[in-house]
């Protein structure tokens, strides 16, 4: 036809064919030979014409008959090969299994000889043993850039019947959160078969470890911080068993100081009364201190060093005794809040300091 011709496909009732086309400039040179009876002309757009010769969609037929035996046989090969996959199913689930069980045991061990890690003693649930000698914090410790050295460890000794629920005090900032969350870690990682961060430790087993920390609100669902503190505290005091470990962190003080250290001192009292469960529980409350020491509650508080200058230092090391001071104004100070605030603030201090004297 000494003219440009494209192969394309022709879709006819869902059905695809290989067809040729021609521009519509071209169609008017070899019109006559289109309808010479040789060629049938599938379809006349703007664009152009597509035809075939009788021979040509022969071989077209054939293409498509040969495609479709191939998908039809290249179905049966996948199916085939799925069903020989599928029987070893149930011999992946297991590798996968072993691989993954391996994979958390090699990493136990490197973090073990990396990070000097003990082999915890692990006691009956009955032995009402909690003692850990030299404990960190695994991921605090980790953050610190070096591996050991840089964490002040805790000593942390609770025996059931002489020190099973303990109240710790002291400064913000001081360690209090961290001491009493390194202690639930400790227990988890123990029961994990991992070892641990500390140069002793004894830990009878546990059922489960409620915790009640940090602040948070759920704007969507109408969730103030105090009504969630709440509702975890519920689940605290509805779940726990004398043979889970319950971790509070100053509980209360989403509400005023009244309402706060009231509900603070019954929950205590429920968990030490009823409940049993080995309880650390960090507050600003101090008179906690003094109101749960009779039912048999331990008192901790952590250091710090307040210099004549009224500096303070926080130490991190976690001591016998309660606390009776925060030492809010002093971290505020130490952050360099203005000048102006901390004396007004000083001032409301000593004045409240007096109402108490007086009444």
């Amino acid at each position: 036809m000494g003219k440009t011709i494209k192969l394309e496909w022709h879709r006819v009732g869902g059905t695809r064919t290989r067809c040729l086309r021609i521009t519509a400039k071209e169609e008017k040179a070899v019109r006559r030979r289109l309808q010479s009876g040789t060629f049938v002309v599938l379809e006349t757009r703007k664009d152009g014409t597509k035809f075939l010769s009788r021979a040509f969609r022969k071989l077209a037929e054939r293409e498509r008959e040969t495609n479709e035996s191939y998908q039809e046989k290249q179905g049966e090969l996948i199916e085939a090969v799925v069903g020989v996959a599928h029987s070893y199913a149930g011999v992946w689930r297991q590798v996968s299994k072993l691989v993954a069980e391996l994979d958390a045991l090699a990493g136990f061990a490197d973090l073990a000889v990396s990070a000097g890690y003990c082999k915890p003693k692990m006691l009956p649930a009955e032995a009402g043993r909690l003692v850990l000698r030299g404990s960190r914090h695994p991921c605090v410790e980790a953050q610190e850039g070096d591996m050991v050295g840089c964490f002040v460890p805790n000593d942390c000794e609770m025996v059931k019947g002489q020190s099973w629920f303990q109240v710790i005090t002291g400064p913000n900032m001081g360690g209090k959160s961290t001491f009493i969350r390194q202690v639930g870690c400790i227990v988890l990682m123990s029961q994990c078969g991992c070892f641990v961060p500390c140069s002793e430790a004894e830990v009878s087993l546990r059922d489960a470890i409620y915790a009640r920390v940090g602040a948070g609100d759920n704007q969507l669902r109408g969730v103030s911080t105090f009504m969630a503190e709440m509702l975890e505290t519920a689940a605290i005091l509805k779940g726990a068993t004398s043979a889970s470990l319950v971790i509070i962190d100053e509980l209360g003080r989403g509400t005023s100081t009244q309402d706060g250290q009231g509900l603070a001192q019954a929950i205590s009292e429920h968990l030490m009364q009823d409940v049993g469960a080995p309880t650390l529980f960090a507050t600003h409350f101090h008179e906690l201190s003094t109101a749960l020491t009779p039912l048999g509650a331990t008192n901790l508080h952590v250091e710090t060093d307040l210099s004549g200058a009224g500096n303070i230092t926080l130490l991190y090391q976690v001591k016998p005794g309660a606390c009776n001071k925060s030492f809010g104004i002093a971290v505020a100070e130490k952050v360099n809040f203005p000048a102006e605030v901390i004396q007004i603030a000083k001032e409301y201090e000593e004045h409240s300091k007096r109402r108490r004297i007086e009444a």
